[in-house]
């Protein structure tokens, strides 16, 4: 080995680390915000599916209500907190009451936050203007298996494909 050549592998791990560094968080990110993504998804299924079979909405997160099941479902991802908005819609059936085959829509919206600094080293680079959280946003309909109890529900037309 030549003598000026001593610190070169040292020099070049010190040039390539940060941008590898970079890489892997990246990838752990975006691992960890898909599966918040799938979950959140799939607890809105589920609230969906518990919905539709006359379970009643909850502002409390009460046992057996439809945000309860979202929160059982996600593991704890989803909760009754500042960082998801549940929304619920019934369609009004012909007597102005949801029954039986009508609609219910269930909305999850949760602000993710993520994981590594990700975000603020990307902007540190490039100057830009990523995004420190990221809203996640599913939506699910079923139809009712039967009829609600009076005074139980609030009504609006809502469907996954509307605003």
């Amino acid at each position: 080995m030549r003598r000026g050549e001593r610190g070169q592998s040292a020099v070049e791990l010190m040039l390539v680390l940060p941008f590898a560094l970079l890489v892997i968080m990246a990838l752990a990110e975006f691992g960890a915000a898909f599966y918040a993504y799938i979950t959140v998804n799939n607890a809105t299924s589920e609230a969906a599916r518990w919905a539709a079979v006359a379970n009643v909405p909850s502002d409390a997160c009460d046992t057996d209500s439809i945000q309860w099941r979202a929160r059982e479902m996600s593991r704890g991802l989803v909760a009754c907190d500042g960082e998801t908005v549940f929304t619920i819609t019934y369609e009004d059936g012909d007597s102005g009451h949801p029954g039986r085959g009508t609609g219910v829509t269930v909305r999850i919206s949760r602000t993710y936050t993520p994981l590594t600094p990700l975000p603020g080293l990307v902007n540190f680079i490039s100057g830009g203007t990523f995004p420190a959280t990221w809203q996640m946003q599913a939506c699910s309909d079923a139809r009712l298996e039967q009829r609600l109890p009076d005074g139980a529900y609030a009504t609006s037309a809502g469907h996954c494909g509307s605003s």
